[in-house]
Formats: structure tokens, C-alpha cells, sequence
């Protein structure tokens, strides 16, 4: 039986559940995903799921092969080990421009989504933690004022959504995760920079080596189940 939904839109409708299947590695990297059978599935049109599935492909969720269609990006361990060094690179510097620039709103924003980040992960809802611990991130980020360097470190953290850390982890990987979150929120409360470098990267360590857990071998299987 298909989803009954309710946003704006039909596209906005198919967006948000392939968006939530890749997060919530439904649909594993390499997978193909069929227009026709996820319309089928989703009761709809091929035209809201082809205008959705290249939203998708323009945030770096999919991307498109002639002959063989939309498919959710599959990273080797060599390029995902790439884009978490270069992420390294820019979130260092955003971070210390960022405790430059932080207001007590700031300060407030990042608090709340590392609290939101704890109780989801609190009642075992794996993809709300995940997406709270990147609320997180980008609130840490966010007091860097610099938007062209924001819009690179999303593109890079989108590049390796299909690869979340904690849907890879057991309960005490996750565990760790949010504590280092904490560590970083106490740090950039603090305006402790050095703290704050080493908590990220030892972070970006742990997300790297939940993300190399799902580079095992994809299947190819037609996406489109209800």
C-alpha cells in the first residue's frame, strides 16, 4: 500500500521519500531507481518522480547514466577517504572564522539541535539523530559568514549522505558520536578553538570509519517498494 501524503506538492511528496529512504539506507549505494516502479509504488505520475529524482541528482543524492538511469552513488573507500579530507580542510577554517563571529543565538541554535540529536538517539530513531547531528554541524558553521565556503561543505556532506555514519554503527558507535557532539558544543560555548579543531577532527575520524562500513559490495536492485 502506498504512503498517504500530505506537502504541498506531488514532487515535494516523492522528494521527501526518496530523500528519506537513501538517508535511512533503504536504498543502499549503487542502487538503480526505476521512474516507473517507484511510480508505480508511490501511486503517482513518472513526471513528479523524475522532477524529484533530479533535484536529487543536483544535490549529489543520484546521478544519471545513459542506459541505465538514476542511481544512488556508490563511493570506493579511496573517494570517500578523499571528500573527508577535503571536508577537513574547509570545516577547520570555517570553524575558527565561525567562533570569530558567534552570537549567544548561535550558541542557542547549536544547543538545541545537539539536544534534539540526544533524544532521538535516546529512543533509537537512527535517522532523526542523524539529521540533528547535522543540524548541529551546520550550526557550529553557520557564525563563519561565508556562504560560498557553507555551500561547499554541504555539497561535500551531501556526496556522502547514502554513507551515514550511524546507520552503519551499533548502539555504542552511536553513542559515541554524541558524545563527541557534546564536546564540540562545549567547546564552541566556550570559544575554545583548539578543543574544538581536535573534537572535529576525532568526529570526522568516527563518521569516516562508519562510512567505509557500507562500501561493501551493492546490489542492483530496481527501487520502488511501498
Amino acid at each position: 500500500m502506498a504512503p498517504t501524503f500530505r506537502p504541498q506538492t506531488m514532487q515535494e511528496a516523492v522528494l521527501q521519500e526518496l530523500r528519506r529512504r537513501i538517508h535511512d539506507g533503504e536504498l543502499r549505494p549503487g542502487t538503480v531507481i526505476r521512474v516507473d516502479a517507484v511510480a508505480g509504488a508511490l501511486g503517482v505520475s513518472r513526471i513528479p518522480v523524475r522532477e524529484a529524482l533530479m533535484i536529487l541528482e543536483g544535490e549529489g543524492l543520484v546521478t544519471h547514466r545513459p542506459h541505465v538511469g538514476f542511481t544512488v552513488p556508490s563511493l570506493t573507500a579511496e573517494e570517500l577517504e578523499e571528500i573527508y579530507f577535503v571536508r577537513a580542510l574547509l570545516e577547520d577554517e570555517a570553524l575558527r572564522r565561525a567562533l570569530a563571529n558567534t552570537t549567544d543565538a548561535d550558541r542557542a541554535a547549536a544547543r538545541e539541535a545537539c539536544e534534539a540529536a540526544e533524544e532521538a538517539l535516546r529512543h533509537g530513531q537512527v535517522n532523526a539523530f542523524s539529521d540533528n547531528g547535522r543540524r548541529l554541524h551546520e550550526a557550529l558553521l553557520a557564525p563563519c559568514r561565508m556562504p560560498r565556503l557553507l555551500r561547499l561543505l554541504a555539497g561535500l556532506w551531501e556526496a556522502t549522505e547514502s554513507y551515514r555514519a550511524a546507520n552503519t554503527l551499533d548502539r555504542s558507535g552511536q553513542e559515541i558520536l554524541q558524545a563527541e557532539h557534546q564536546v564540540m558544543l562545549d567547546a564552541f560555548v566556550a570559544g575554545d578553538e583548539q578543543r574544538l579543531i581536535q573534537a572535529a577532527e576525532q568526529h570526522r575520524r568516527h563518521l569516516l570509519a562508519g562510512a567505509l562500513l557500507g562500501t561493501g559490495p551493492a546490489t542492483d536492485t530496481p527501487a520502488g517498494r511501498p
